[in-house]
Order: structure tokens, then C-alpha cells, then sequence
């Protein structure tokens, strides 16, 4: 069983790696990077974390390596507080897709509110970041998780992954309550457990910055099927 879980940063990726690595005894990696692993060296149980595009060249490799491909989507306007929350308190993040069109050195320390994170939500760099669940996401083949039936049915929303790969090694009831947020939260330095709320965007993000991010990013709602008005929920 080797798993590559890619996705969009902020996603929940690290949460559901631990799940799934937990869950099967699977080996971890996450790097920033394909070249930074031998793929056909790694051992046949094991699950890599990156935050990678979809490329011909990156397919052949997966296929090489005998990787199934699984991705999470998580509604954009959550992602997007939470990038910037965990980049007040991460000094890497512009490592994410090799710091392609720009990093997240304006938003450090400003308010949500602040017209350095509408420059910033609205622009390239978010739309490179938000872009990457999109390529993975209904894709023939493809695993798929949805953040927020994670966080209310983690055992429900790996169902898929439980149908291609059968049921795990260790029981869902005696993994998932040892990986909670509530208790991960103490073990990150840099925050990296945060809220983990679905639909907080709601409470912290101005309407008017929502919808200017909803149409500054329209394909990406569309794909993943989340709105970006308060009544469009959060799925």
C-alpha cells in the first residue's frame, strides 16, 4: 500500500496522513518536493505527504512507483484563514510549491481584514496555492476526502480508501480518539493544529473580502463545489 496524499496546503493534510499512517502502519514522508525522494526506493507501505501539480511527468512517476494517488479538499475560504494564521507562526510556508509566484511574507502579523491580505488572497500566489486540490479532484482513479466530513465522520469519510485497500490494521476506535485536534494541538510548536472548525470563515472573514476571494478564485469553488456566501454552507 503506498499512498501519495497531495492536496492544497492547509487542507488537512497532515491530520489525515496521521489518520491514514496510524491506521495501516504505514511509513510517512511529506517533503516539499518529488526530487527530494527516491519513489521507487520507498518501502511498499508507506504514505508520502506534498503538496505537488498534477503533471504527465509526475503521473509517470506515481505509476512507476506503484503510488495511489489520494487528495482532500477543504472549503477555500477556511484554507485561506489558515494559511494565515500557521504563517505568523511557520517560517517555511514558502517552500510550498517552491515559493512558485511568491510567498507569504505579506500577510505575517496583519489582520484579516487588512488590504495586505485582500492583495494577498485575491492574487497569484493564492491561486497557485488553492489550485493544487483541483488538478487531483475528480480525477478517474483518484481517492478523494472531504475536510469537513473528516472532522465529522473520520471513519464514513475514508470509506474509500477502506474499499480499495481494505479495512485497517488497527481499529478505527482505538486510532482516531488518540488523533483528535484537541490532542494534537499541544504537540506543534508552529500551530499547526488550529481551530480545525468547517464554516469558520463565516465568523472571521468580512463578507466583502469572501466574495472579492469567491470570484477572484471562482474555478477553484466550483470544482471542489463549495459557495461563498454564508447560506452556501460549508458541505
Amino acid at each position: 500500500m503506498k499512498l501519495l496524499l497531495t492536496s492544497t496546503p492547509r487542507s488537512g493534510n497532515t491530520w489525515l496522513r496521521l489518520m491514514l499512517a496510524n491506521l495501516y502502519q504505514l511509513e510517512q514522508h511529506a517533503v516539499h518536493t518529488p526530487d527530494a525522494l527516491d519513489w521507487k526506493q520507498l518501502p511498499d507501505r508507506c504514505i508520502v505527504q506534498l503538496h505537488w501539480d498534477r503533471t504527465p511527468q509526475f503521473l509517470a512517476t506515481l505509476a512507476e512507483s506503484g503510488f495511489d494517488a489520494l487528495t482532500i479538499a477543504r472549503h477555500p475560504l477556511d484554507v485561506l484563514l489558515s494559511i494565515h494564521q500557521f504563517s505568523t507562526h511557520e517560517p517555511d510556508t514558502g517552500s510550498w510549491l517552491s515559493g512558485r509566484e511568491g510567498n507569504e511574507d505579506t500577510i505575517k502579523g496583519k489582520a484579516v481584514d487588512s488590504p495586505e491580505f485582500h492583495a494577498y488572497a485575491t492574487g497569484p500566489r493564492a491561486a497557485t496555492l488553492l489550485s493544487v486540490t483541483p488538478q487531483w479532484w475528480n480525477q478517474s482513479g483518484g481517492l478523494q476526502v472531504r475536510y469537513e466530513e473528516l472532522v465529522r465522520d473520520p471513519a464514513t469519510a475514508l470509506a474509500a480508501v477502506t474499499e480499495r485497500h481494505g479495512p485497517p490494521l488497527k481499529p478505527f476506535e482505538e486510532v482516531l480518539p488518540e488523533l483528535t485536534l484537541e490532542k494534537l494541538r499541544p504537540t506543534s510548536s508552529n500551530n499547526h493544529f488550529w481551530k480545525g472548525a468547517p464554516g469558520h470563515w463565516q465568523k472571521l472573514m468580512p463578507q466583502e473580502l469572501a466574495q472579492a476571494i469567491g470570484q477572484a478564485h471562482a474555478p477553484v469553488f466550483e470544482a471542489l463545489g463549495y459557495g461563498w456566501t454564508p447560506e452556501a454552507g460549508t458541505r
